[in-house]
């Protein structure tokens, strides 16, 4: 292990460490301020002495049988930890350590922590050992007499209830976890250590030859395998929802065959932050008769959910079938919502796996069919979101019914190579990128990816589309990019231009339109 990886693992026990912190801080004065703060003094502590020895050794010395010695140790010291905070409670506050998400958080970090040793099967090992650990957790607090809530609908959960349908979900989420980052991030590392020297090797003897059809069923072969390697736990991820929301709507069609007649008698709102404080009030005086869990629970239901809440006006304690379907109906239309978040989470995870799935594939400049060349960009746009997300601003104007005759998979790589290079020039904090696709003429598609970088000094404009030539600090750019975009742009019958100046750079690809 060279001390590079070392200082990857350090940094995500900091992380563990971190957590922990804020953890402290919360339960301050509650049974677990201890164990939390245990676990902070130990990772945070053991983690800065970790980053001060390997800081002064260029590689480490240590043998892998130490690292995997700590790797198991942290996690006895973890468990220890969750263990101890169950057990610090009273009886009926068991299950709160549970249902709080911080020990989850530790135990998912810990395996992204155990996922960038490069040990394939002591990661998966240690991966499946976190799930049982987890689950023992849970046979302790049923063992002090927690309840556990076995049917398929969601309930609330109580301090002193387990609702079993929420643990399952995050045990499933564990399980992929070990199934795909673990392998995934041990995958990458290996690339990045053990083959970067090979790669320069190799693309050293063929810059004549750039796109050769072998290298890119390589690199296509290694995103294929990622990307199945996230899709069987995401499979699993979106059955188990799909199953979920349908038996809640079942349930919901048992109690009441009509409800969707007396959902359309249902008003709905929509409140401004102050509006929402002062109608969770009104509500909470307007059905003052109501039990207080169920006045608390149509509250928060009707204000998350933007319901009018005068729907239900005229509705007294005495009417309490109509009250029962009314709380059922909202349970149900959480669950909706929350069915709606993970769909579109799981269909825009589908969507950057399909893109990654295209690279798979050698592409051929004589396969090509109509493309709209805006969702082809919209799709690398997904790939680099997390860079927006944090600070960059970026502007789209796209002629979404403009399509050209090219090779798909082929132009994505141009995309890819020509908006990441405008995000490393933009500054990270209120940079700024602009992607325009427009009708430059009758024949002609114009594609512009703007940036308010720096800009390309005059002096090295000339070698821009040289292979290896990069205006990026030595280790941030292979000076690849550009060569290939220029040529795959020429082989689809189109052409590049660009102009630079100081807070003004604009990349424009011009392709033909389909007939």
């Amino acid at each position: 292990m060279k001390s590079k990886g070392l200082r990857i693992l350090i940094s995500i026990r900091m992380v563990i460490g971190w957590i922990a912190f804020i953890a402290t801080l919360l339960n301050f004065g509650k049974p677990t301020f201890p164990v939390a703060g245990i676990l902070t003094l130990y990772f945070l502590f053991s983690s800065i002495f970790g980053y001060l020895y390997v800081n002064k050794k260029t590689s480490s010395d240590s043998g892998n049988g130490i690292i995997t010695f700590f790797l198991a140790f942290d996690f006895f010291v973890i468990l220890s930890g969750f263990y101890s905070a169950i057990l610090s409670y009273p009886k009926e506050y068991a299950a709160v350590p549970i249902q709080n998400s911080v020990f989850f958080s530790i135990f998912f970090f810990y395996q992204l922590y155990i996922g960038f040793y490069l040990n394939r099967r002591f990661s998966t090992v240690m991966g499946l050992i976190v799930i049982l650990g987890y689950m023992g957790g849970i046979g302790i607090a049923v063992s002090r007499g927690t309840e556990v809530f076995t049917e398929y609908r969601l309930e609330m959960q109580t301090p002193g209830k387990i609702v079993l349908t929420i643990e399952f979900l995050k045990l499933i989420l564990l399980l992929g976890k070990t199934i795909c980052v673990v392998k995934l991030v041990s995958f990458l590392l290996d690339i990045l250590e053990n083959n970067n020297q090979r790669l320069a090797e190799e693309l050293n003897l063929r810059e004549t030859s750039l796109l050769k059809n072998d290298r890119l069923v390589t690199l296509g072969t290694l995103a294929s395998n990622v990307a199945h390697e996230i899709n069987n736990p995401l499979a699993g991820i979106k059955s188990m929802n799909e199953y979920l929301f349908s038996e809640e709507e079942a349930y919901l069609n048992r109690k009441d065959p009509l409800w969707k007649e007396k959902e359309k008698q249902i008003l709905w709102i929509h409140r401004t932050r102050k509006q929402k404080r002062e109608d969770f009030d009104s509500i909470r005086n307007l059905y003052k008769f109501l039990p207080k869990v169920e006045l608390d629970f149509l509250a928060e239901r009707c204000i998350d959910l933007g319901i009018d809440h005068l729907s239900f006006e005229g509705l007294t304690l005495e009417f309490n079938e109509e009250w029962e379907f009314v709380l059922l109906w909202l349970k149900f239309k959480t669950v909706e919502k929350a069915n709606l978040l993970v769909v579109n989470a799981i269909n825009r995870t589908e969507k950057i796996i399909s893109t990654f799935k295209q690279f798979s594939q050698p592409f051929s400049y004589q396969d090509k069919e109509n493309v709209r060349v805006g969702d082809s960009i919209r799709d690398i746009l997904l790939l680099y979101n997390q860079y927006f997300d944090m600070g960059r601003n970026l502007i789209t104007e796209i002629d979404d019914s403009l399509e050209s005759n090219l090779s798909e998979s082929a132009i994505k790589l141009v995309w890819t190579h020509l908006i990441f290079n405008a995000i490393q020039a933009a500054n990270p904090v209120n940079g700024m990128v602009k992607v325009k696709v427009t009708k430059f003429s009758e024949k002609e598609i114009q594609v512009s990816i703007t940036d308010n970088g720096d800009g390309i000094p005059e002096t090295q404009k000339e070698f821009i589309y040289i292979p290896f030539f990069t205006t990026r600090e030595k280790g941030e750019g292979s000076g690849l990019g550009l060569p290939v975009a220029k040529e795959i742009v020429e082989n689809q019958m189109g052409r590049i231009e660009f102009y630079s100046v100081p807070g003004n750079t604009v990349f424009s690809v011009f392709l033909p339109i389909a007939e």
